[in-house]
């Protein structure tokens, strides 16, 4: 079963709210990056639409929840038959790398971008006095800026016309993402465990030429990493997550070689959790909020958000401010 952190409290709770004992102690920590440290699954969400949608395809929640944490060739291979376009695998990755390079170097470090949208479009549908329902905000995900006020202008029968309404969120969008805060908890703890020398690495599924393009605005934070196993170009990953290769050979690169045990990933996904588990590691979670529940549960601890994680359950140095 997995535990909490209560963010208010601190304390460690099982998911039925009782306290659980205190969690293996560990030495060397083993990050995923999409998701975790960089906000990119939206821009993949968009990315996957945005080619899906001129076949009359839409990409939902329940297909992306299956894709999260595969490397590039499987998960071009699931999307292309779970949407049943009618390209090859090998042709959606030239498509879609094509335009996730476009995008990726606009990516920042983790701001809660999503939850200010969904707040926008909330409080725009409330001066209209309508609802914004759970079906309506799975249709509109990962659409357009342009889409997404079609959708909600028609299906919600809105007394506006669509260019009423998107000039409306644009408007709301540059006051409210001019101060979308970063998520301070990812690069809070990459700096921390650094400064105390606790060995870290990165163990993403993309490939070295994404990583570079993702992390070119972060460069110092990422070489902060010791090492980098970046799983669908590194030749010694032989099965992506949920296989646990890339995890056992990133703890193999680090210079003492730790045994599986003394590791402690961070995921968002739950591929990479039963990767993470499946190599004899705890594993901490910050799931997507829509992650159902027994999705959640074979991770060692599920968190909100990073600045929820206390360094010191694990046996790693506390925070001290």
């Amino acid at each position: 079963m997995s535990r909490l952190f209560g963010s208010s409290s601190g304390s460690v709770l099982g998911t039925a709210g009782s306290k659980m004992s205190s969690f293996r102690k560990v030495t060397h920590c083993i990050f995923d990056m999409d998701g975790l440290l960089l906000d990119t699954e939206n821009l993949y969400t968009q990315v996957t639409q945005s080619i899906a949608e001129p076949y009359g395809k839409t990409y939902t929640w329940e297909i992306k929840q299956t894709i999260m944490g595969l490397q590039r060739d499987e998960a071009a291979e699931a999307i292309v038959a779970a949407l049943e376009l009618p390209l090859t695998p090998a042709e959606y990755v030239q498509i879609s790398t094509e335009r996730i390079n476009r995008v990726m170097e606009e990516c920042q470090l983790m701001p809660d971008t999503e939850k200010i949208y969904e707040n926008i479009l909330r409080d725009l549908l409330k001066s209209y006095n309508s609802p914004y329902p759970w079906p309506t905000r799975m249709k509109v995900m990962g659409t357009t800026e342009q889409r997404t006020c079609s959708i909600l202008v028609n299906d919600l029968k809105l007394p506006c016309s669509v260019d009423e309404f998107l000039a409306r969120f644009r408007r709301d969008q540059l006051l409210h993402l001019g101060r979308a805060p970063l998520m301070q908890g990812a690069e809070r703890l990459v700096r921390h465990l650094h400064k105390h020398n606790v060995p870290i690495a990165l163990a993403t599924s993309s490939g070295a030429d994404s990583v570079e393009v993702k992390t070119k605005n972060h460069r110092e934070l990422f070489e902060l990493f010791g090492h980098k196993v970046m799983g669908s170009s590194d030749p010694d990953v032989k099965e992506g997550k949920p296989a646990p290769d890339i995890f056992l050979v990133a703890a193999d690169r680090f210079p003492d070689r730790p045994a599986p045990d003394q590791c402690l990933v961070f995921e968002d996904a739950p591929n990479g959790v039963t990767a993470a588990i499946a190599a004899g590691m705890q594993a901490v979670m910050v799931p997507d909020p829509h992650i159902e529940e027994d999705q959640r549960k074979h991770a060692t601890v599920v968190l909100k958000s990073l600045e929820d994680f206390h360094p010191e359950q694990f046996g790693l140095p506390a925070f001290t401010s």
